[in-house]
């Protein structure tokens, strides 16, 4: 019984640290849901483009990018290590080093009810679309399709979540906030 309470507190100063450091990096994003969760180690750069919905955990060491504007919704898991990224190096110009050339940015939206597994990286100019999951180690450089799960580098389509007509239901529920 003993180590189940301490486990039981531990966990309880884990979620209430977490809590904070939501609200501190509401404090510099565009947009912070409530009951969010920014575990230890998370880096949000360029917070001012980074809009929260609710409900959204964020696990330890995750870089969450807002240069070229991301947008995550409501009831989303973002797994340990993941980086989102909305800006890349640019690497078109032969004639200069990567290092000075241009930066390439883009959006990144993340609708409701995903989850993003751990170690995933997501690239600028993508959409992950509603109720979606991305495996462990994926790399997404491309939309992802509502519903469906996907894993590799680059990311494809493995199978989708539910049957066609539970997906057409599952896109008219409402969550609460």
């Amino acid at each position: 019984m003993p180590v189940n309470f301490l486990q039981k507190v531990f966990n309880e100063i884990v979620f209430l640290l977490s809590r904070m450091r939501a609200f501190l990096w509401s404090l510099f994003c565009r947009r912070m849901g409530k009951y969010v969760y920014i575990m230890k180690g998370c880096y949000l750069m360029s917070p001012a483009g980074i809009e929260i919905g609710h409900h959204v955990s964020i696990n330890h060491h995750a870089t969450l990018s807002g240069q070229g504007r991301l947008v995550i919704g409501n009831y989303v898991l973002i797994g340990p290590n993941c980086n989102v990224l909305t800006s890349n190096h640019g690497f078109s110009d032969w004639k200069k080093p990567i290092l000075i050339q241009s930066v390439c940015v883009g959006p990144i939206t993340i609708e409701d009810d995903v989850w993003l597994g751990a170690n995933v990286v997501v690239l600028p100019n993508v959409k992950i679309g509603r109720g979606a999951i991305v495996g462990a180690n994926a790399v997404v450089t491309k939309d992802v399709e509502a519903y469906s799960i996907v894993g590799g580098v680059p990311a494809k389509l493995i199978k989708y979540r539910f049957p066609a007509e539970e997906i057409e239901q599952a896109r008219n529920i409402m969550f609460k906030n």
